[in-house]
């Protein structure tokens, strides 16, 4: 009987130095079923374009648009490749169908394998039109282009856009959103993301960003003018040059933000602090300060405090 128990407590350990073995040597792999079972792996397709005019959107895969010295897509995904069709310089990307089901071990290196398609275009080059649609579910990053018209309609997808110039309005719906050095004529933003824009420029014509429960950060950028709404997220604003009015307003949070001191300010909150450029009033209350000043902002929250110091 003892025997029999070091030979189990010896067959244990040796057990299990082989499997913490196979995992350092990625032994756990995730596998998924298709006419038979697959072990998950990356794999990778280009694609040459003769000329590309527009963009059309409509999947799972992550999407990045950036420059390049060549028209050329790149796809790496794990399971099945999206559906690339072009036509008339049209590039639309969907989804195929997948009717493969994952099983086993999906913890290993299931999180290396996240479909990624990569469309580059020469430097100089302006993309008439990128559309995501709703349906468009991946990440959509631009780097380094210019676009005639860009709408995203999908609430699911995280926006990145960096360094980007927008000849049309700007249109935007996302899980979140992250603008940097982007210029184009207004901003619309809508869904229920969280918002953050630094070192932008969209002076032409008015702006709105709507958000239901997420914040909206904004520095260092310059708006004509600008309407900020939350339902339940707080508001901050630094170094922003407004030229006529700027309007913000949450149900449930603080609004935070720095202003010139020649700025007209209106401030209300319900149940808050107020603290605009010195002036300081507790629990609840109204206070006005420059009326008559070019830019005003009015600022209001139900639940929350509203703080405006000087920029200058």
């Amino acid at each position: 009987m003892r025997k029999t128990i070091r030979i189990g407590v010896v067959l244990l350990v040796l057990g299990l130095i082989l499997t913490m073995f196979g995992i350092a040597n990625n032994g756990i792999q995730s596998v998924y079923w298709e006419q038979g079972f697959h072990i998950v792996r990356h794999r990778s397709r280009s694609y040459h374009v003769s000329q590309l005019k527009e963009i059309t959107l409509d999947t799972s895969s992550n999407i990045i648009i950036k420059q390049g010295t060549s028209t050329k897509i790149a796809v790496t995904a794990a399971r099945t490749f999206p559906k690339i069709k072009t036509s008339q310089g049209h590039l639309t990307i969907t989804d195929t169908t997948d009717n493969s089901h994952s099983v086993g071990f999906m913890f290993g290196n299931a999180g290396q394998y996240t479909d990624t398609t990569t469309i580059t275009v020469p430097k100089g080059t302006t993309v008439e039109k990128v559309t995501a649609e709703s349906g468009q579910t991946g990440n959509l990053s631009l780097q380094n282009v210019t676009v005639d018209h860009l709408n995203v309609f999908g609430d699911d997808a995280d926006v990145n856009l960096s360094n980007i110039k927008i000849n049309q309005s700007l249109a935007l719906s996302g899980d979140n959103v992250r603008l940097s050095r982007v210029s184009a004529p207004s901003l619309q933003v809508a869904g229920d993301p969280d918002i953050s824009v630094t070192n932008s420029h969209f002076t032409t014509a008015a702006s709105k960003i709507t958000t239901d429960e997420g914040d909206i950060h904004l520095t260092n950028n310059r708006f004509k003018a600008l309407r900020l709404t939350t339902s339940d997220g707080d508001i901050l604003f630094n170094n922003n040059r407004i030229t006529d009015s700027l309007s913000a307003s949450t149900s449930d949070g603080d609004i935070r933000g720095t202003a010139p001191r020649t700025t007209g300010i209106h401030a209300n909150t319900s149940d808050g602090d107020l603290n605009i450029f010195g002036h300081h009033a507790t629990d609840n209350g109204v206070y006005q300060v420059n009326p008559s000043a070019a830019s005003q902002y009015r600022l209001s929250t139900n639940d929350g405090d509203i703080t405006v110091t000087s920029s200058h």
